[in-house]
């Protein structure tokens, strides 16, 4: 938190920004986008083979990786 806020007469306290840090919000939005993407992947074609398929035991199995698989992939990108 700023402990003084930028005035309208300081431009340089309004021109300056920390681009290190958004471009880590970006990256982070886009691993969300993509993690939830391949989980809702994941999800709609279990419920495919749930539902449609007559595979109710494929379709539960991708229904479950799509609850654990991206946290996982989270977890395993971030060490590395």
């Amino acid at each position: 938190m700023a402990k003084k806020p930028a005035t309208a007469g300081d431009a340089a306290a309004l021109t300056s920004m920390d681009y290190a840090e958004q471009e880590r919000t970006y990256r982070g939005f886009v691993e969300l986008i993509k993690l939830s993407v391949i989980g809702m992947a994941l999800l709609m074609i279990g419920l495919y083979f749930v539902v449609i398929g007559g595979q109710p035991v494929l379709g539960g199995i991708l229904i479950f990786a799509s609850i654990i698989v991206p946290p996982l992939m989270a977890v395993f990108q971030r060490k590395g």
